[in-house]
């Protein structure tokens, strides 16, 4: 059966020159290598990062400094003038002076700072940037989750539509065979001509059954492409090697709580907002300094080491009490209803969380009873077959009876291939559970 996958596989995706492929021979092979690929999970880990960088800031964000420091030269073109008595210049009494005031250039040094000491916000923000943290890595391990249980279904798909095309192969044979028969006892005026056309008609739909699988095949990698984000001109092939016949009848199946870890978290993001949201209409407290130096000269230079820096400065504290407004109340009563909201979530989530595992052991024993009961229906539908072969060799049935064990035994080995696959994808899916947690 490996033998004819194999060529079944060369004869699809081959053309004339041999090319460089990957080939995934189980499930765990194919998911190593998507983790790796998958812009999805890469775009996860950028926003970790992106929660970390926002935690430096966060930090920062408790005392909240504010400030600048400042260079200014001024060369004021066109001084002021001021009128004085004449007199107290040696002039004429009852008439006046023109005079010019001020400084024709100025340098100025400014540095100003403001620090808050008390800011429940800040801290609050703090708590809130560590929760992102660990929601962006919860959510990262979800879609690493569901990616994989994707890409396992896909696979799975692969590998039933593979063992259908080779057992289709196999049929494509056997109809033949029956065609030749039924042409034979034609020429020995044994049957009719309406026989010789049904068997004719079932061989076309088996060769056509084959082009159908093949097909499907092509969009299953593709749709494997897209979920991996493989490139188009990457190739890549599925050669299962993993047993569809062995089953393990008790499986281990660990606790996962990813999702409600997850929920939780939300939980607390929600309820920190809220608090953060009640938390801006609380005062802050803030120290304040401002220092200035300042050169005056009548000379234009930038720096005069002959005149003295004239230096003041000042500090203080004070208290910010914001008014509330229609924003405020808005925003703070959506964060409390968001925080409701995520409780029942999590509520939800519990109970998701405790059936889950029931759901595992269930699927997968229904796959198993429904493979093991399938073989045997295989096996004797099969034997039917046969035996009604036999009896139509021998004239002692009709093709038409011969025909419909046929097909009866063709549809029941389609059934079996595809509950085995069955069978894998739960096991699969038990092995994500166990992993990714």
């Amino acid at each position: 059966m490996k033998i004819i996958i194999w060529l079944i596989i060369i004869s699809l995706f081959c053309t004339g020159t041999v090319q460089s492929q990957k080939i995934f021979t189980s499930v765990d092979s194919l998911l190593s290598y998507s983790t790796s690929k998958s812009i999805s999970i890469q775009s996860g880990y950028i926003r970790i990062d992106q929660a970390k960088k926002a935690k430096l800031a966060a930090i920062l964000s408790i005392p909240d400094p504010t400030g600048n420091t400042s260079l200014s030269y001024t060369h004021n073109t066109k001084l002021p003038v001021t009128l004085f008595p004449a007199e107290t210049f040696g002039g004429e009494a009852g008439t006046y002076k023109e005079v010019k005031s001020g400084i024709p250039y100025v340098t100025s040094f400014n540095q100003d700072i403001e620090l808050k000491l008390l800011n429940v916000n800040g801290w609050v923000n703090l708590k809130l940037a560590k929760l992102n943290i660990e929601s962006s890595t919860s959510e990262n391990k979800i879609t690493i989750k569901e990616l994989w249980e994707n890409i396992a279904t896909t696979y799975c798909n692969i590998v039933s539509l593979q063992e259908e095309l080779a057992s289709t192969i196999q049929n494509i044979s056997i109809s033949d065979s029956l065609l030749k028969i039924t042409q034979n006892k034609l020429n020995e005026g044994l049957i009719k001509q309406q026989d010789v056309n049904d068997a004719n008609i079932n061989l076309i739909t088996t060769k056509e059954n084959k082009n159908q699988i093949g097909y499907l095949i092509k969009q299953q990698y593709l749709a494997l492409k897209i979920l991996c984000d493989i490139p188009e001109q990457e190739d890549i092939e599925i050669v299962n090697k993993t047993s569809l016949t062995e089953f393990d009848l008790n499986p281990t199946i660990e606790t996962n709580n990813i999702a409600l870890a997850n929920s939780m978290l939300k939980e607390k993001i929600a309820l920190t907002t809220w608090k953060q949201e009640k938390y801006t209409k609380y005062p802050t407290i803030s120290f304040y300094q401002s220092n200035t130096s300042q050169q005056n000269n009548t000379r234009g230079k930038l720096f005069d080491n002959d005149v003295k820096w004239m230096s003041s400065s000042y500090f203080g504290f004070k208290i910010k009490l914001p008014m509330p407004s229609s924003s405020t109340i808005s925003e703070t009563t959506k964060a409390k209803y968001d925080y409701l909201l995520a409780r029942k979530n999590t509520e939800q989530q519990k109970i998701k969380a405790e059936l889950t595992i029931q759901q595992l052991y269930t699927d997968y024993n229904k796959a198993v009873s429904q493979a093991t009961a399938n073989k045997e229906i295989f096996l004797l539908k099969k034997e039917n077959y046969e035996k009604y072969l036999d009896l139509y060799k021998e004239d002692l049935v009709s093709f038409e009876r011969t025909l419909d064990s046929y097909n009866a035994m063709v549809n029941s080995n389609y059934t079996l291939v595809s509950s085995q696959v069955s069978v894998l994808a739960a096991k699969t899916k038990i092995d994500i559970n166990n992993r990714i947690k």
